[in-house]
């Protein structure tokens, strides 16, 4: 890979993982309601699953798709309901309380989301389509794009747990944590429109 795609590479990274999307918008509340610490098996769950996501697709994963065209809608609209299902959760969010039933993500379950999560299956397939080289190069090519991706995403992932942990910090001092809850919710719903329409 030259100079000028890794370039390209970065102005394209850059803003799919640091622009909101369900991973992020999940990390924000989870900083919000459990702080970074707990909130970080959240974080390598993503960020070991989708640069995983993206060396699968590479393979071929993504031709599934083409033989099974059902398979995508499908999807689609169970991570709606999962959305909005964590909207709904997320209007009872009370910041310092911990429910007994409201835990953080684990690994594994951030790593799994990532195949239901329509960001993640967007990006994995703008990276290889823009970045994966045909024929001999191939892999080469698919193993950078990997590790690119195992590289840059933390980075984006601690500034939006840290975002929500500030958040919480704000709320909590002005009073408004009652509030938290539905701008997350709202937020959460947000998502859902954008990616259904």
């Amino acid at each position: 890979m030259n100079i000028t795609v890794m370039i390209a590479f970065l102005f394209l990274t850059i803003p799919a993982f640091a622009t909101p999307g369900p991973n992020n918008l999940m990390l924000m509340a989870s900083g919000a309601k459990f702080g970074f610490v707990k909130t970080l098996p959240h974080m390598i769950g993503i960020n070991l699953g989708f640069p995983t996501m993206v060396f699968l697709v590479g393979l071929g994963l993504s031709e599934i798709f083409v033989t099974y065209p059902i398979i995508k809608p499908i999807m689609k609209y169970l991570a709606a309901g999962y959305f909005l299902w964590m909207a709904w959760h997320l209007l009872g969010l009370k910041i310092g309380q911990q429910s007994g039933a409201a835990r953080p993500m684990k690994i594994f379950e951030a790593a799994l989301f990532q195949w239901v999560n329509p960001k993640a299956w967007a990006m994995a397939v703008s990276f290889i389509a823009a970045f994966v080289s045909d024929g001999e190069g191939r892999l080469t090519s698919l193993l950078l794009i990997t590790f690119g991706c195992l590289i840059i995403g933390p980075f984006f992932s601690f500034f939006w747990i840290y975002f929500g942990q500030q958040m919480q910090i704000l709320l909590v001092r002005t009073g408004g944590e009652k509030f938290l809850g539905t701008i997350l919710a709202a937020l959460m719903l947000v998502a859902v429109i954008l990616f259904l329409v």
